[in-house]
């Protein structure tokens, strides 16, 4: 779905069908691209069927559980069962869904996303993402949610102070702590615009 806003002075669009972000009207790379620097070759080797159907499916799962946490309504799918579960088990709420964020480095836009989850449990503000694969990549979590961590906290000045992997996949349901290391997530974003300069 194509949108607009403003984050800190910054109009911040995307377009869906190409999966293009643009920051006051200049394409920026999306967080995930700057992902791919280190995980770019994951899935070589699988069948593009396969991924293709993973994909359908990953984003039936998101959209169900966002629909859940926004209105309430169920499904009758597993894996918003699942995410229910672990919601009463853990004790979080959800504040936010898809939030809008925009990475900075010395005050300029490097990169734009959109993160699955802001979560409030013990009195305290994180970030959660949801993963349907069958096999959980607790490295490639790391990466993707210190970077949203660092970019959620530049754009909207609230400290985040924890991290978690949503596993559902059919009976799998897990809550996992990923560690904060905003050191490797500043890494890979230098490393990546290293690499733009050299082009």
């Amino acid at each position: 779905m194509d949108y607009k806003t403003t984050i800190k002075n910054h109009v911040l669009e995307y377009f869906d069908d190409t999966h293009t972000y643009l920051v006051d009207g200049i394409i920026v790379p999306s967080i995930t691209q700057i992902l791919k620097i280190k995980f770019g070759r994951k899935y070589d080797g699988v069948n593009p069927d396969t991924l293709q159907r993973a994909a359908v499916e990953g984003t039936r799962v998101h959209e169900a559980i966002e629909k859940y946490c926004q209105t309430g309504e169920g499904s009758d799918l597993t894996e918003v069962r699942n995410f229910r579960f672990l919601q009463k088990q853990y004790g979080f709420e959800v504040e936010k869904n898809e939030a809008p964020v925009i990475l900075f480095l010395d005050e300029e836009p490097v990169a734009a996303g959109r993160l699955d989850m802001v979560l409030l449990m013990d009195s305290k503000r994180g970030l959660a993402d949801i993963k349907r694969t069958s096999a959980l990549d607790k490295e490639y979590l790391a990466y993707q949610l210190n970077l949203y961590r660092i970019a959620y906290q530049q754009c909207y000045g609230e400290q985040i102070e924890f991290l978690r992997g949503i596993h559902v996949r059919g009976d799998v349901r897990k809550f996992v702590e990923i560690p904060i290391n905003e050191g490797m997530a500043n890494g890979l974003v230098n490393e990546y615009l290293k690499g733009e300069n050299h082009e």
